[in-house]
């Protein structure tokens, strides 16, 4: 009995031992798949204000999901087509004295001054769904990229159309939707021919425009992106360059509803699985 009795003790000790280097082992390995998940993303845009919309909240949100960290270098001028920025490449060739951006640096500075995961690109909002404004300066940028910045990702930002009572929309005499199917199919051609992937700005906004009446994403110009609309760009690019569903973001900017932002980032996640899926 006093034989069964040790035998029986000395089998428990040895489970539990086992069960305890077991624990130990996967939380070990637990914590070091968390590490191998850190992950920093080098951005550079080539674009406008509209660029810088996007970016508003885009440090604080990736900061928000644990292991994630975001470097944005901006060659963002306001109103900046893409036919500016390609006659800005050409103009910085031929004088050394001229550098447009931040008055310190042209395009060729920038992509040489550090190794991207991604370059965005983008036309300017008023000339977003017209096809034909889109060449031959959109192929002079992107082979410009692609020579002097190879490891990157040309990424292009599909900028958003107007809100439905924008002065602008009435000047032109046109509609939210005709304006924002215009510039959908405009910057897929531009995708398609190039074989570049789209951040969907646009459309995660004309979502919004669908399915709520009341969350305005617009400034009073009508056309900027006010705290919600940045909010829900940024969103759309982190989860486009992460690969990781905005409804993981926990970054709030101060002064909007809980609520608000949740809507914004299940927003955000729909329209990318929706691009996805088109893809």
């Amino acid at each position: 009995m006093m034989n069964l009795s040790i035998r029986w003790l000395i089998r428990s000790l040895f489970v539990s031992a086992a069960c305890l280097f077991n624990l130990t082992t996967a939380y070990a390995g637990e914590t070091a798949n968390n590490k191998s998940e850190d992950r920093t993303v080098k951005i550079l845009t080539v674009g406008n204000s509209f660029a810088d919309n996007a970016c508003t909240y885009l440090q604080q949100i990736t900061e928000s999901v644990p292991g994630l960290s975001i470097e944005i270098t901006k060659a963002n001028l306001g109103g900046c087509s893409l036919e500016r920025h390609a006659s800005l490449i050409e103009r910085c060739a031929e004088d050394d004295g001229s550098k447009p951006y931040s008055n310190t640096y042209c395009l060729e500075d920038l992509l040489k001054m550090d190794t991207y995961d991604f370059v965005t690109i983008q036309q300017v909002s008023s000339l977003s769904f017209k096809p034909e404004s889109f060449e031959p300066y959109a192929d002079v940028l992107i082979q410009f990229i692609r020579k002097h910045a190879p490891p990157a990702e040309i990424m292009i930002h599909q900028t958003w159309a107007y809100g439905a009572d924008s002065p602008r929309l009435m000047e032109w005499n046109m509609l939210r939707e005709e304006m924002h199917n215009g510039l959908v199919t405009s910057y897929q051609v531009l995708a398609e021919r190039y074989g570049l992937d789209i951040l969907p700005s646009g459309q995660a906004f004309y979502r919004v425009t669908l399915e709520s009446k009341s969350i305005d994403l617009w400034t009073q110009d009508r056309y900027h992106a006010n705290m919600n609309g940045c909010y829900l760009a940024g969103c759309v690019w982190f989860g486009k360059m992460f690969g990781v569903s905005p409804q993981k973001i926990e970054f709030v900017p101060e002064g909007m509803k809980p609520e608000t932002a949740r809507f914004l980032r299940r927003i955000a996640t729909k329209e990318l699985r929706v691009t996805k899926k088109q893809n």
